[in-house]
């Protein structure tokens, strides 16, 4: 059947209307934008202020004005002038985020920011604690002894201390005295002035994993137990109990000690020698503490 020649151009027509880039149409969000053409519409959905609420399915009614960033395909919606101000810093606390995240990563390649400088040789043993004072870095080994390196010029070892029957665990500073402990059980004094062994204590029944000091205190931890020595006359001082098991970490500011053990951290007063609070954690015992800012836990297994 043929379409007469009136019939085939309303066709036509209808077909030209409905593509046709230059058609009259309205904006879907909202009656109040002004009149558009076809060709436009995208272009003006990209930056319409009255993008409906995608919430609008769990009753939250409205048109909302929107605002986006030239930079990234992200719409904030607001109702009102008061959380605005809220949104856009979320809005700009997320894009800060999201910018670190993409950062190149040679930006953060740790071999572009920290060189090594040189390499101590010279325990025969696993190192298990190590200790800054000034340029002299004191490293205490497996081996039973403790190495006193330089680190402002030949990074050459200066000097090796001897004097522990077991394990160094644990070394620390005060003023010009270096102190560590040992699997023997003992903590030993030397004098950081001429690296010479000042003194010894029998410090505890087990082996003394760790040291901390502060206010004229030398803390060591060992089985479910902190020892508190004067560090003038290394007399005891305190014992601090009620620990779970071995005291793997110490970490002392002016104001509070802090103990690591089998997951419980417990904040102790300098003042007082009273426990403040307990800290509970996971995985296993707590290896090392960091007082500066804020406390940091390094979980591991148990041994021993």
């Amino acid at each position: 059947m043929f379409l007469s020649l009136k019939s085939f151009l309303v066709v036509r027509l209808l077909e030209h209307e409905a593509n046709c880039d230059f058609m009259p149409v309205d904006c879907p969000n909202n009656t109040g934008c002004p009149p558009l053409l076809k060709k436009d519409l995208e272009d003006h959905l990209r930056g319409c202020n009255n993008v409906k609420c995608p919430h609008q399915i769990h009753g939250n009614e409205g048109f909302y004005t929107e605002n986006r960033r030239e930079n990234t395909g992200h719409a904030v919606f607001f109702k009102s002038k008061r959380p605005r101000n809220r949104i856009f810093k979320i809005y700009d606390e997320l894009t800060h985020i999201n910018n670190l995240r993409n950062v190149s990563v040679g930006v953060y390649d740790p071999q572009q920011m920290f060189k090594c400088r040189g390499t101590f040789v010279g325990h025969q043993g696993p190192v298990w604690c190590l200790c800054v004072f000034g340029d002299y870095l004191f490293s205490g080994s497996s081996d039973k002894t403790i190495k006193v390196w330089d680190t402002g010029n030949n990074y050459k070892c200066l000097k090796t201390l001897e004097g522990h029957s077991g394990i160094v665990l644990a070394i620390c500073t005060y003023g010009n005295k270096l102190y560590s402990g040992s699997q023997d059980s003992t903590i030993n004094i030397w004098s950081i002035d001429n690296f010479e062994k000042i003194g010894a204590v029998d410090a505890h029944d087990n082996p003394v994993c760790t040291l901390a000091s502060a206010k004229n205190m030398l803390f060591s931890g060992s089985l479910r137990v902190i020892k508190v020595w004067d560090v003038h006359t290394h007399q005891l001082k305190h014992e601090l109990t009620g620990l779970n098991h071995w005291v793997r970490a110490l970490a002392a500011t002016q104001q509070h000690l802090y103990s690591g053990s089998y997951q419980t951290i417990k904040i102790w007063d300098l003042d007082t020698l009273e426990c403040l609070q307990l800290l509970e954690t996971s995985g296993g015992s707590v290896w090392e503490l960091d007082s500066k800012k804020q406390v940091t836990t390094l979980k591991g297994m148990e041994y021993g």
